[in-house]
């Protein structure tokens, strides 16, 4: 007896289930609730994706196989001695000037170079008086001095110079001028240790060309105040 109601109830429990799934569904969950949803759900698949490549690892050695090669190293070894090559000349170069200074600058100034005339004309360079300096001749320095103050002058138009004419002319010139007593204080210096041979040292020369640069530096307003006919 129990065993054939058990069946029958199961069948009366299950009857509402099928009566919502069959047919026109229940007040809880309407048949046509199920449609709307169904149409709302839209299912929009991912976009497929290009698969990334893995990076291929360099390849070290066959670079270095490539250095390896005959050209390669050709090309290297030229550009490394054209390089020493270029290093090795602008180094001689700087060597053989160094040198050509250095044996101008031992050397000094030889007399013959000095005339007088055309220096006076063109003026003392200074590189003939560092020379002097450089190698001790102070009293041809005094000299190069000397004629670069006549030339002064004749440039102010203060003197005339002659080839000719002694220091005692030039001091005559200058006569009443109030640049005369430097320049005939000067010109004694210079005959001193010039025609004279009086030995002059570096710390003598010194105060010396001081004197020349004073008196030059007086020469232009000069010709202003006192001109010469």
């Amino acid at each position: 007896m129990n065993v054939l109601l058990l069946p029958l109830l199961l069948l009366l429990l299950c009857t509402p289930l099928w009566s919502q799934t069959d047919g026109g569904g229940s007040d809880i969950f309407p048949a046509n609730r199920l449609t709307e949803l169904r149409e709302e759900l839209v299912y929009e698949p991912e976009e497929e994706r290009e698969p990334v490549e893995p990076q291929q690892p360099i390849d070290w050695n066959l670079q270095l196989d490539s250095l390896r090669s005959p050209l390669v190293l050709a090309i290297a070894i030229a550009l490394l001695l054209g390089l020493g090559l270029l290093i090795y000349r602008i180094l001689g170069d700087l060597e053989v000037k160094r040198r050509r200074q250095d044996e101008a600058e031992a050397r000094g100034v030889d007399v013959t170079e000095i005339v007088e005339e055309e220096l006076v004309e063109r003026g003392v360079s200074l590189s003939m008086l560092e020379r002097a300096e450089a190698a001790g001749q102070y009293d041809i320095a005094v000299r190069l001095l000397y004629i670069a103050l006549l030339k002064s002058l004749q440039d102010a138009g203060l003197l005339r110079y002659r080839r000719d004419f002694s220091n005692r002319d030039y001091r005559q010139q200058l006569r009443d001028h109030p640049l005369r007593p430097d320049f005939v204080r000067l010109t004694q210096a210079y005959e001193r240790y010039w025609y004279g041979k009086y030995p002059i040292d570096r710390l003598s020369y010194r105060l010396v060309y001081k004197d020349f640069g004073t008196l030059t530096d007086r020469i232009a307003p000069a010709v202003t105040t006192s001109p010469h006919g």
